[in-house]
């Protein structure tokens, strides 16, 4: 079944789980996003591309190396509580983003109940462009450092 991304959450966690699967991920304490997350960037791994040329034939062939994780883009939508303070969520990940140094742990929830677990550096924090057409929100990266993990639906 197909389905589309409409009430899709993202929380963080300060540092990264004793063990890269769904129980340490799991043992985390995670803050979520609940309000005005706009999009999260695709999710995964690049590996380097080796190429090796053969003077015989005149074709080089392509050969896949190391692994890379991937730099995603998060926008969010600002929003803000009765008293004017920053959500929950979106003040974690701005703190985490502007933060000189650590590692933080992010959870995707699909609406189906689908989870991804990723863990890296968040950096990068910006006001989204101001125009007649945009919103206002921020948006910052996050480089992948470890292994993806996906958690199937229960």
């Amino acid at each position: 079944m197909s389905i589309n991304h409409i009430g899709t959450k993202i929380a963080i966690a300060t540092g990264v789980p004793a063990t890269f699967d769904d129980t340490g991920y799991g043992a985390l304490s995670w803050t979520e996003d609940d309000k005005g997350t706009v999009t999260i960037g695709a999710v995964g791994d690049t590996h380097e591309t080796i190429t090796v040329p053969d003077i015989t034939t005149g074709r080089n062939m392509t050969l896949k190396g190391a692994v890379t994780g991937d730099t995603i883009n998060v926008a969010i939508s600002r929003k803000r509580q009765a008293d004017n303070s920053r959500l929950e969520g979106q003040a974690a990940m701005k703190a985490a983003a502007q933060a000189s140094g650590g590692e933080y742990s992010f959870k995707v929830t699909e609406p189906d109940g689908t989870i991804q677990y990723f863990s890296g550096n968040a950096m990068n924090w910006k006001e989204t462009e101001r125009s007649s057409t945009s919103y206002a929100g921020n948006t910052f990266d996050v480089t992948i450092n470890y292994d993806v993990v996906d958690v199937d639906p229960t």
